[in-house]
């Protein structure tokens, strides 16, 4: 079990700080640089784990050092959610199911053995398993025991093979290409056989019934590891040290690859004791975010994001679009950009996304540039074997000094292509460049070259306290934070009652007639979804390759225009009176002052009400069939919720609904914003 102490100090500092985006590809040193963040080795290495060996994890998570003398020094505390999954999360319009018989029917139509049909079901099911895309059900179900995969195995055998014939036939007719036009002309032909119904759903209760099995098991091992779930059974704390470091728990948490469960949990955080360094130098007391019985309780709260090029075949546009979608979701506008300094090509591609952000953007965002793994691009420069044989080391000594100036200089050449993509920004708010700091791992004591980056102080601790420096030197031009007791968020009150009625017309067109019905890709869908409900941007599917099957692109403008409709709403009829909740009268008006400011001119509350929106129809709409459904059917369900309970007209009064969502969104957004510059006082 968890001490009260201790789980009491995790609800004091869990989501508290100014929130710093860490983003760069996989392999590009994120979760290096945040290790160097805790102060005990030992949960350095529990940090450490979360290190890509491949593709890296799926998810983001929130990292929060802390001198709370409550969270022992040993311990990373992980706190949580995990709950029982629905085969609306599973996100797959019967692509896995489809994909399986449509090998097995592409060889039964050159062979017709209906022993090879059933071994080829076998077969593409087992390569399915082995070599997963982390977005794809086949990841969800990798790990699945011998007799699940027997139980899938005799289920996809129930297909009648004459009428999976059939099916591959007609798509043979409609299309002659068997490419992935061809696959998905025959999953749809699969999920539209009333014959089959029966048996898509019994395939759906088993994947279902599996990926549950795998949460039951986990909470199991969690509560025999010392987990506490709160009452709602999905909210847990659980404390790990160097006494359960071999419990296979740990990787199961916090390992990004192989063994992973992280798609199983959500609202993930990771709370310890940062490092010594982290608190020492100017302007530390803007860490501080909790004031208990009179001691301070300084947090760093870092984002760890999913690489950028993470998912299969995404372009450039996409993830400069996802790094602003993360500020968002995080309100924050502190963006730590971690690049490899051994250029890969994954390194170029980040590169790419990273000027497209930096150009087009119409933010104001501080940028902070993390070069890492300085010791294997240090390495490249090294000539050690001038006058010596192709397979000799050589006898001369290296010039560090001259091959650090050159490999610094390249180095530079490519910070001023992003200086160039700066320049070329016309927008009125932009990202601003603040520094450029570098790092390496060394390791060898008698390594000459690792002596001179020591000696240069590239390394982690002195990179990360300099960038710490200058954030906090810029965060101090804002003076000091105010004080605010709890029950804050009450402060806000909006009035609705004498607003007249409102054209929504853009907003209700775009919802209405240009997005419901469509009949979209399942990434698509995913891409919609996540913008909206995470973030509360809108998007646009630039780019859907040509079909002759129906699928069609799609601009979600009606998120926008929830922003712009909650803004008009707003207008002069809100009020903040937090007299009772800060004391102090120059407290008081700088919090009122700020918090304006952070609600209007970031679009905040707007933000804020399209995502409560969207979760709200997600519930309500998304998941309103229970059984199998395509992702476009469900995203219609889900726009005609949000129909019918907000924006049913052209011309329009708030609803009762809008009014509750506008007053939670509000109460939220006040916490959001103490969280991140106030003191709160206990």
């Amino acid at each position: 079990m968890v001490e009260m102490n201790v789980k009491k100090a995790v609800m004091a500092v869990k989501g508290k700080g100014n929130p710093i985006v860490f983003t760069g590809t996989t392999k590009s040193g994120k979760t290096t640089g945040m290790s160097a963040c805790a102060k005990n080795e030992g949960v350095q290495e529990f940090l450490s784990l979360r290190e890509a060996n491949g593709k890296g994890g799926t998810s983001e998570v929130e990292l929060i050092a802390t001198d709370c003398i409550a969270i022992p020094e040993d311990s990373l505390i992980v706190s949580a959610k995990l709950g029982l999954q629905k085969i609306s999360d599973c996100s797959d319009d019967n692509e896995l199911l489809g994909s399986i018989l449509y090998s097995a029917a592409k060889d039964f139509s050159k062979q017709q053995d209906p022993e090879g049909f059933k071994n080829k079901i076998q077969k593409t099911l087992q390569n399915t398993l082995q070599h997963p895309s982390n977005d794809s059900l086949g990841y969800k179900i990798k790990g699945i025991t011998e007799q699940h995969i027997n139980r899938v195995l005799e289920l996809l055998n129930q297909f009648p093979i004459d009428e999976v014939m059939n099916v591959y036939n007609e798509m043979i007719a409609k299309t002659p290409k068997k490419g992935q036009q061809g696959i998905r002309i025959f999953i749809e032909l699969i999920s539209s056989k009333p014959s089959f119904s029966y048996l898509i759903e019994a395939f759906w209760n088993l994947i279902v019934e599996i990926i549950n099995q795998d949460v039951k098991e986990l909470r199991d091992d969690l509560v025999q590891s010392g987990a506490d779930f709160e009452a709602d059974g999905e909210d847990f704390i659980i404390v790990l040290n160097q006494s359960n470091k071999d419990n296979k728990l740990v990787k199961t948490l916090l390992q990004s690859e192989d063994g992973s469960k992280e798609y199983l949990i959500s609202e993930f955080s990771l709370i310890f004791r940062g490092a010594e360094g982290l608190y020492q130098g100017s302007n530390r007391h803007l860490l501080t975010v909790v004031e208990y019985n009179g001691q301070n309780i300084r947090c760093l709260r870092l984002i760890d994001t999913q690489g950028l090029f993470h998912a299969t075949g995404v372009k450039s546009k996409e993830e400069s679009e996802r790094i602003i979608d993360m500020l968002s979701q995080y309100h924050s506008n502190k963006l730590v950009i971690v690049i490899n300094s051994h250029i890969t090509d994954t390194v170029k591609d980040g590169y790419e996304a990273i000027r497209m952000m930096l150009q087009e953007t119409n933010r104001e965002i501080e940028i902070y540039l993390l070069y890492t793994h300085w010791d294997e691009y240090l390495k490249t420069y090294s000539q050690q074997r001038r006058g010596a044989g192709k397979f000799d080391r050589g006898q001369e000594t290296v010039d560090w000094e001259q091959k650090f100036k050159t490999a610094l200089a390249d180095q530079e050449e490519m910070i001023e292509m992003l200086r160039a993509s700066l320049e070329l920004n016309q927008a009125k708010k932009k990202p601003k460049l603040m520094g450029v700091y570098r790092a390496a791992i060394l390791t060898d004591p008698d390594n000459k070259m690792e002596d001179f980056l020591e000696a240069k102080d590239f390394v982690y601790p002195e990179a990360l306290n300099r960038l710490l420096n200058d954030l906090l030197n810029e965060q101090a031009k804002h003076g000091s934070k105010p004080k605010v007791t709890e029950g804050i968020e009450r402060c806000i009150q909006v009035d609705l009652s004498q607003v007249s009625k409102s054209n929504i017309s853009s907003l209700y067109n775009n919802l209405v007639v240009d997005c419901k019905g469509l009949k979209l890709y399942a990434s698509t869908v995913r891409a919609c979804i996540r913008k909206w409900c995470k973030s509360g941007t809108k998007h646009k599917s630039n780019v859907v390759v040509p079909n002759d099957y129906g699928y069609a692109h799609i601009e979600t403008e009606f998120v926008q225009e929830i922003r712009n409709y909650t803004l008009n709403m707003l207008k002069n009829r809100f009020q903040i009176d937090a007299i009772s909740y800060i004391p102090d009268e120059t407290d008081r008006e700088k919090f009122r002052e700020e918090l304006t400011r952070y609600l209007f001119n970031s679009q905040e509350v707007g933000r804020e009400v399209a995502e409560l929106i969207g979760k709200e129809a997600h519930t309500n709409g998304f998941e309103k069939n229970k059984g199998f459904a395509y992702q476009y059917d469900r995203f219609k369900d889900m726009l005609q919720h949000t129909q019918d309970q907000y924006f049913n007209n052209p011309i329009i009064d708030p609803t009762p609904a809008f009014d509750s969502i506008l007053n939670r969104a509000l109460q939220n957004c006040v916490r959001q914003y103490v969280d991140a510059n106030c003191i709160m006082v206990f």
